[in-house]
């Protein structure tokens, strides 16, 4: 009987290991994003820095922001590595994966900063040697022609009328994203660039 109870907890412990060791951090995506943690976040100030920075950590690829600078009302995000997250080439596998991931979050990103965060008057977003500068007014554009006329700015500080308009237009701006036509249409106006 002794034999069989060290065999089972030499069985558990391995798999607990086994488990323990493959289960990796899983970055998030445009597919698994909490909207309703972003909508918590409705009304954030450019300076509120605890608020935009967990907009960015919901947001797609929020496991590998690394830093901000919300200096001249525009949040320029940087993605990369930081002690105890993901490799850099871990980091690097998910941004540039052949899949237009890096476009994808970039666009998305803007979009649900601008609704959040209404008072910046631009976005900034850095991953590796890529980068990608907007206004608010472009964004603002880009939202109406695509999606639905945007709010103005006074009425997006309005948590309820944010919410509204996210609920009301989630699913569009996740077909607006993922539309290769759209997103090659965007970028050749406001495009990627290397540094």
């Amino acid at each position: 009987m002794n034999y069989f109870k060290v065999l089972f907890c030499l069985i558990l412990l391995i798999l607990v290991g086994i488990t323990g060791c493959s289960s990796k951090e899983e970055v998030t995506s445009i597919n698994t994003v909490d909207v309703k943690e972003l909508k918590d976040h409705s009304g954030t100030y450019v300076g509120d820095n605890s608020n935009v920075v967990a907009i960015v950590r919901a947001l797609p690829g929020g496991e590998t922001f690394k830093e901000i600078d919300l200096h001249n009302k525009t949040p320029k995000i940087i993605y990369g590595t930081k002690e105890g997250s993901l490799s850099e080439d871990e980091m690097l596998k998910y941004w540039f994966d052949d899949k237009n991931t890096l476009e994808k979050n970039f666009l998305y990103n803007a979009i649900y900063l601008i609704i959040l965060v209404p008072n910046a008057q631009g976005y900034s977003f850095k991953v590796d040697n890529q980068k990608f500068s907007v206004s608010r007014k472009e964004m603002e554009q880009f939202i109406s022609d695509n999606i639905k006329t945007l709010p103005d700015s006074n009425k997006l500080f309005d948590k309820e009328k944010a919410q509204q308009f996210i609920d009301h237009n989630k699913e569009k701006i996740n077909k607006t994203v993922k539309s290769a036509a759209i997103r090659e249409q965007f970028f050749k106006n406001v495009p990627i660039v290397k540094e």
